[in-house]
């Protein structure tokens, strides 16, 4: 019989975790199923601090949307929302950051950077805009702000190097893959910001990304274009490299609800002015890493935010920014009778472009006003006109500079920009234009200036914004100087004294292009 002493036998459950804690541990399961990544996007945000009026959606009423808070509230809830379900999250912006706004300007952008850094975004492509004040003023303000920017097609005409003082890529390690997204900007740059940029060459954005690709080679898992080219410039990027699965763009202010493709290369693209949130899901196999399926959706960013999703510092950041804008902003200085509307067709003038441009020749007694439409920012309802407002419309502080040309002259930028597709188009005043719209291109016919048919010897005073004139958009390309006269003041305050002197005005609505057939 066996006999055990009781005060052992009380030991023994002891002795039995004790051997439990030394055993080894047993291994964590594989993780099965494909790896799932969800990138959160933005694009033109251009110093939206403020929800605006969402005119499209009412005319009459309009609901507000976006801005800052709303946006960094939803960048936070999908960011949780994908974590728990067991999604990396990548958070990226196309470019154009605080060019647009009055908030957006104080101190050249300076003060909106800091707060667009407290969004969230984990890298930022740098766009056009950010170039408008030199190339040293955005240098330091990267520099200040600590803003994540990427852009890797620039090199310097002297050296042919890219600069110090931005990244061509950044590496982020996000569900299980390891991602290189590349900063790539549109190569019309030089032409349609401050003159500092011309120092700089802008290497064709595809060959750009294959020399990229070839210096990262097999250290990363995915690469990421994030652009600023615009949807038929990343159109072009898809096709020259079709095994990418994602390109995440700006730019051309494009509302892609989901997504469009090129061949197997998903495009993404958020609209303008912080109204929507892009989120592109993507799944790739564990072992081959290919990427098995993706898609694209927006998010209208019409919720106010609650405070729990707000990032530290950022509401404080916004009251700044509009605290110090608003008291001369907000004063109304005129009502529109009707709503001013910008053109959605090429061959089309329209409400915005007939004022604005009515407004520049009635000021300087020329024969012809011409402004570029990528000057002309939004859309206003019928009613009270704020500074504000102005601003919005006509943020770039351009003035009136007026030229003499030639009839052949003026025919030939008239020809650059109906004939040409680099660019937006003009508006005008003063002349009636004549094209033949054909599946081809566009064929100037015939132009009429104050009912006489165009003289190509003659001479005429045409009025046009300073970007134009210092040869913006590369409409006008004259081979000595300009004979010039300037009017120093910014066409939206110009637009301001045409309302304080008729109080109300209504834009013109008919078309000034004749199109055939």
């Amino acid at each position: 019989m066996l006999h055990f002493n009781r005060r052992k036998l009380l030991l023994l459950p002891l002795l039995a975790l004790c051997l439990s804690c030394w055993a080894p541990a047993r291994a964590p399961e594989a993780a099965t199923g494909p790896q799932h990544l969800v990138v959160l996007h933005t694009n033109d945000i251009h110093g939206q601090v403020l929800p605006r009026d969402a005119t499209w959606l009412d005319d009459e009423h309009p609901p507000l949307i976006g801005g800052l808070e709303r946006l960094a509230a939803r960048i936070a809830q999908e960011s949780e929302e994908a974590r728990r379900s067991g999604a990396g999250v990548l958070v990226v912006d196309g470019g154009d950051w605080f060019q647009g706004t009055p908030e957006g300007m104080l101190e050249d952008g300076r003060d909106f950077l800091e707060a667009l850094a407290r969004v969230g975004h984990d890298v930022l492509c740098v766009g056009n805009h950010e170039f408008d004040h030199g190339v040293e003023t955005i240098e330091a303000h990267l520099k200040a702000s600590k803003l994540p920017a990427v852009l890797a097609n620039l090199r310097g005409r002297a050296d042919g190097k890219r600069p110090a003082w931005v990244k061509p890529w950044r590496i982020f390690k996000r569900a299980g893959l390891k991602i290189a997204v590349v900063g790539l900007l549109t190569p019309a740059t030089p032409e349609i910001t401050d003159d500092s940029v011309r120092a700089f060459e802008f290497v064709d954005p595809a060959l750009a990304l294959e020399e990229v690709r070839r210096e990262l080679r097999d250290s990363v898992d995915l690469v990421l274009p994030l652009t600023h080219l615009g949807v038929n410039g990343d159109r072009d990027l898809a096709r020259a490299h079709g095994d990418l699965p994602l390109i995440v763009g700006g730019h051309s202010h494009t509302y892609l609800p989901e997504g469009l493709r090129e061949g197997e290369v998903l495009i993404a693209q958020a609209g303008s002015k912080a109204s929507a949130l892009g989120r592109v899901d993507l799944w790739f196999d564990r072992e081959s890493g290919e990427c098995l399926r993706s898609r694209s959706r927006l998010i209208d960013l019409m919720e106010e935010a609650r405070a729990d999703d707000l990032p530290p510092g950022l509401v404080r950041a916004c009251e700044h920014l509009v605290k110090r804008s608003s008291g001369h902003m907000d004063s109304v200085v005129g009502e529109l009778a009707t709503p001013l509307s910008r053109s959605r067709h090429p061959l089309e003038t329209a409400p915005a472009g007939n004022l604005i441009t009515d407004v520049m020749r009635r000021r300087t007694d020329a024969d012809v006003a011409l402004q570029n439409r990528g000057g002309i920012r939004c859309d206003l309802a019928a009613g009270p006109v704020t500074r504000r407002d102005l601003f919005e419309i006509l943020p770039f502080g351009n003035h009136l500079v007026t030229v003499t040309l030639t009839g052949a002259e003026l025919l030939a930028t008239l020809r650059r920009a109906v004939e040409g597709q680099a660019h937006s188009g003009l508006e005008f005043s003063g002349l009636v234009l004549e094209v033949r719209e054909g599946t081809s291109g566009n064929e100037v016919l015939g132009v009429a200036i104050g009912g006489e048919p165009l003289a190509l010897k003659r001479e005429y005073r045409v009025t046009l914004n300073s970007f134009l004139a210092g040869g913006g958009d590369a409409y006008l390309e004259l081979g000595g100087e300009l004979n010039r006269v300037d009017d120093r003041a910014a066409l939206r305050d110009v637009m301001e004294e045409a309302f304080a002197q008729a109080g109300v005005l209504t834009p013109p609505t008919e078309n000034r292009y004749r199109r055939r057939r």
